[in-house]
């Protein structure tokens, strides 16, 4: 089920967001330019919440192509830079 998100972006259910992210992750799985994917939830009016995807990459300049959407499931790519264990 897709619905608008509170910043105007489309949303779906939880369990179709999980389901994208797992045919994105698979698909993503060894690009060394990607550090994540997630399940994102965004704010519908006060009480309804509609899911997307995150992908974290590494730097805008050389990020994968990645797909605006996924089985109808919005895709947010954030630019989170190298990740490192401290």
């Amino acid at each position: 089920m897709s619905q608008p998100s509170g910043d105007g972006l489309p949303g779906a259910s939880r369990d179709a967001a999980r389901a994208a992210k797992s045919r994105l992750a698979s698909s993503l799985a060894g690009d060394r330019r990607v550090n994540g994917v997630g399940v994102v939830r965004w704010a519908v009016g006060t009480s309804v919440a509609a899911y997307g995807v995150r992908v974290g990459v590494v730097a805008e300049d050389d990020a994968p192509e990645v797909p605006a959407e996924v089985d109808g499931v919005p895709v947010r790519v954030d630019v989170v830079g190298r990740i490192t264990a401290s």
